[in-house]
């Protein structure tokens, strides 16, 4: 029973490993663009494939070659991993949950208030550091360049993005 779980232990983090590099490399890529939303999600897609890449190279090391200590700080990182992310999800939810879309009657988008989300995520839009981001990268994305050219009717029947109805 030791040597199997070590080699499915050993497998899934050889397939974690090799996941590691397109992400690296999806990091890298962005480093050829100046937009700035690209360049907002470089750091964050290096530093997340960086550290996938050396937690699966710690724990294959620790199955493939029976080094203790190698998997006692795979378990360990990997449990504080764990924590990380639902913490981060149930922040995610806590920020987001009292906002949403709104009906409007006749028409076949959704409303959407600032006023409806949670204090922190409002103070955070309204900074004028953190809008000006957001909105050059709003406005290199092209999306309200779209809008432009919609009749009235358009309005009334085509579905709009949030940043759209905005």
């Amino acid at each position: 029973m030791y040597r199997f779980s070590n080699t499915v232990i050993g497998l899934l983090n050889l397939f974690t490993l090799l996941a590691s590099i397109p992400i690296i490399g999806a990091g890298l890529w962005m480093a050829r663009s100046s937009t700035t939303c690209e360049s907002f999600l470089q750091t964050p897609l290096l530093v997340v494939g960086f550290i996938i890449l050396i937690i699966s190279l710690t724990g294959f090391i620790g199955a493939c070659f029976h080094v203790a200590w190698a998997l006692w700080v795979y378990l360990l990182v990997m449990i504080f991993l764990i924590g990380a992310l639902m913490s981060l999800t149930i922040f995610g939810f806590v920020v987001t949950t009292q906002g949403g879309g709104v009906e409007v009657p006749g028409r076949m988008y959704k409303e959407y208030r600032l006023d409806s989300y949670s204090p922190w995520l409002r103070k955070r839009i309204e900074d004028p550091h953190y809008w000006m981001t957001v909105k050059t990268c709003i406005l290199g994305s092209k999306t309200c360049a779209k809008v432009v050219f919609w009749t009235p009717v358009d309005y009334l029947t085509k579905d709009m993005s949030p940043i759209q109805v905005q």
